[in-house]
C-alpha cells in the first residue's frame, strides 16, 4: 500500500467536510457520520481500546469506548472515519485492494493504544502503523480543519497554555492535540514537544 501524503489526507478530510456540510466549528460529527452512512454506539471496552470501525455491505459502524472522555471519543471517531474514507477499498468503490475479511464481508480495523504501538506489527494485525498515523493524521484534519485553525490562531495570542486551551476547548479537541496541530500549521512553535510527536499526528489517549 503506497502512503498518503500529508496535502492528500488533508484535501480528503476537507471533502468530507464539505460534504457534509460541517463547516463550522466544533465540527458536527453527527452530520459527517450521516454524510457517510455511519453510526455510533458507545461500548464497554478495556480501556487500551478506543474504537472499532466494521463494515459489512452498505452497514457501517463506529464503536467506542464509553468510558473515555468526550474529546478522546471525538477523536477515536474521527480516527475510525479515517480508515473508512482512507482504508477501505470497497468503501470507495475499488474492491481490487487486499483487506481483511471476517466471515468474507466483514472488515473490521480495531484501535488499540498508540498509532506506533508495537500491536500493529504482530502477526494478525487488522490494521499497521502507516495505517494508523494516516487515520490519526485525517482525524486531526478533520476535527482541526486547516483554515480554521490558522485563522483562529493568528488571531489569537497564543503565548502560553491557557489561551491553546481555549483554542482547544472552541474545537472540542485536547489541548495536546490542538498544540501538535498548531505547530504543523506552523502557527505555533510548541516548546517541549519530543520530535517524533510533532512529526506525527495526535496519539487518541491525549485529553
Amino acid at each position: 500500500m503506497s502512503q498518503l501524503s500529508a496535502a492528500e489526507i488533508e484535501r480528503k478530510a476537507q471533502q468530507v467536510l464539505r460534504n457534509a456540510g460541517a463547516l463550522t466549528i466544533p465540527v458536527d460529527l453527527d452530520r459527517v457520520l450521516e454524510s457517510l452512512n455511519v453510526r455510533v454506539h458507545e461500548e464497554d471496552m478495556d480501556d487500551e481500546t478506543a474504537g472499532v470501525l466494521i463494515v459489512k455491505d452498505a452497514q457501517r459502524h463506529v464503536l467506542v469506548n464509553k468510558e473515555h472522555p468526550k474529546n478522546r471519543k471525538r477523536f477515536t471517531i474521527a480516527h475510525e472515519l479515517g480508515h473508512l474514507v482512507l482504508h477501505d477499498d470497497e468503501a470507495n468503490g475499488d474492491s481490487s485492494g487486499q483487506r481483511m475479511f471476517i466471515d468474507r464481508q466483514i472488515r473490521v480495523y480495531q484501535r488499540v493504544g498508540e498509532a506506533s504501538s508495537a500491536v500493529y506489527n504482530q502477526e494478525g494485525s487488522l490494521t499497521s502503523v502507516q495505517q494508523e498515523r494516516e487515520a490519526n493524521s485525517f482525524a486531526a484534519c478533520l476535527l482541526m480543519p486547516a483554515p480554521h485553525v490558522m485563522t483562529a490562531g493568528l488571531e489569537r495570542d497564543l503565548f502560553d497554555e491557557i489561551s491553546v486551551a481555549s483554542l482547544a476547548r472552541n474545537f472540542e479537541v485536547s489541548e495536546q492535540a490542538m498544540s501538535i496541530r498548531l505547530q504543523q500549521l506552523q502557527v505555533l512553535a510548541v516548546v517541549g514537544l519530543p520530535a517524533e510527536a510533532t512529526a506525527s499526528t495526535p496519539p487518541p489517549a491525549a485529553v
